[in-house]
């Protein structure tokens, strides 16, 4: 007897998921614990697997469609076998003829030449926004408008969407991704490439203008990933529900970046484990919250719990909005270990891979754009954690020396956002000036 696919419940709060790629055919073999699709929910990208080894006998919902959870959107069982229970329009085996059915059931937002802009119905537009394709660049049938199969249709075969959509922010040829088995190069692939590219030719963003060539003369409406919606959403209401408080100061690191070189030019660590800054600022804040456990802590009605574990997220931006994946027992961490794990944590959210566990638990936040030149900011609390540390630029300054004569240093920039309602400007300042001593005492640091 078939067996539903359902869009999982991957969280309390999951509500719907986008249907980001199918990894398998009406037809095809599939195996139990098998990815057959690629999910988004409100964190994460996932794949969802098989729980059943039979044929995909039915395709019910197409990738770029937003789902409610346990709702159905595939078919598995026998050979041969039907579905079990009547479609609807919206539940059709993916066949030629049920997609005609579908293309002619999509409501045309614009008749071709009413107003200069392409026909498309709004799954099209949907579908392409979603794949970083422009709708000029789809073929469609003469008088007909543009819908979601010759989207579809058009959509590379050799990359998901998403993969290529990766793939050309950062300046790569989708094609490139290609796996030699003749399967779609998928988002993992593409993240990897991204990184070996990065380590080929380690680039970092420029003031020079170099102004944009073949933009499109029409306007675009781009959708807000679930991500980025759901992160809008809490942001929002953190700003709004808070009283936040920003202090900043710089701090002489100096004689940590010349440790840090020491310690990745050591014998041991390999070309794949190397200490960076974030890493430092990270040992040095979770020091600091050791010995200030006020700022390690959650907002709880109307008092505060000191948790008891340091488990910090680290903000990561990703192609479909910011996530912060949670480096646990910081405290507790070696350097080496901990930035192995940092690294595993920051390329599986940039490829949407983390694991929905690994974005919850977090007791403070470390959000880090200095490697952009930006040398203060004040960045928004994660709820309901107190407070956020902010890592501007590092600029060379000229301060006097021991001796009355000017010498250069390397002044790194810190800021720390605090929910006023659980720490006052005393124990802030003592947290801050706790993470500025720990930066400029480098040989304790990096014990």
């Amino acid at each position: 007897m078939a067996t539903k696919v359902i869009m999982p419940k991957a969280g309390m709060a999951m509500e719907e998921g986008v249907l980001v790629a199918w990894l398998k055919k009406v037809g095809d073999p599939v195996k139990s614990g098998e990815a057959i699709a690629e999910i988004e929910t409100d964190k994460a990208i996932m794949d969802l697997e098989a729980e059943l080894d039979g044929i995909l006998i039915a395709i019910v919902r197409q990738a770029g469609e937003h789902v409610a959870v346990t709702q159905t959107i595939a078919w598995i069982g026998k050979a041969g076998e039907s579905v079990p229970e009547a479609l609807s329009s919206a539940a059709v085996p993916a066949t030629e003829g049920s997609a005609h059915k579908r293309a002619q059931s999509e409501a045309v937002i614009v008749a071709p030449g009413s107003d200069g802009r392409l026909a498309a119905t709004p799954a099209a537009r949907r579908l392409a926004s979603e794949a970083g394709m422009e709708l000029a660049s789809i073929p469609a049938r003469a008088g007909n408008p543009i819908n979601a199969d010759d989207v579809r249709r058009h959509v590379r075969s050799d990359a998901t969407p998403l993969a290529s959509r990766m793939a050309q922010a950062s300046g790569l040829d989708p094609a490139s991704l290609a796996r030699g088995d003749g399967s779609r190069a998928r988002s993992a692939d593409a993240a990897a490439a991204i990184a070996n590219a990065a380590q080929a030719s380690p680039s970092r963003p420029t003031s020079s203008y170099q102004p944009p060539t073949g933009l499109p003369r029409e306007d675009r409406r781009l959708s807000f990933s679930a991500i980025q919606r759901i992160t809008g959403e809490r942001l929002s209401r953190s700003h709004a529900e808070i009283p936040s408080v920003s202090i900043f100061t710089v701090a002489d690191a100096t004689e940590l970046l010349a440790a840090r070189e020491r310690i990745n030019a050591a014998r041991g660590l390999t070309s794949n484990l190397k200490v960076s800054l974030n890493d430092l600022v990270v040992r040095a804040c979770a020091k600091a919250l050791l010995a200030n456990p006020r700022a390690n802590a959650v907002v709880d009605g109307d008092g505060l719990i000191l948790k008891g574990g340091i488990h910090i997220g680290l903000a990561v931006a990703t192609d479909a909005g910011l996530q912060v994946p949670t480096l646990r027992d910081a405290d507790r961490l070696s350097l080496p270990e901990q930035a192995l794990r940092s690294k595993d944590l920051a390329e599986r959210a940039r490829a949407r891979r983390l694991r929905p566990d690994e974005l919850e638990g977090g007791t403070f936040t470390i959000s880090n754009i200095g490697m952009y030149g930006i040398t203060s900011f004040t960045p928004i609390i994660n709820q309901p954690q107190v407070g956020i540390l902010g890592v501007g630029a590092i600029e060379d300054r000229l301060v006097l020396g021991a001796d009355g004569q000017p010498v250069q240093r390397k002044m790194l920039h810190l800021s720390f956002t605090f929910d006023h309602r659980a720490m006052d400007g005393v124990e802030s300042a003592a947290f801050l000036v706790s993470v500025k001593g720990l930066i400029e005492a480098a040989l304790i640091l990096v014990l």
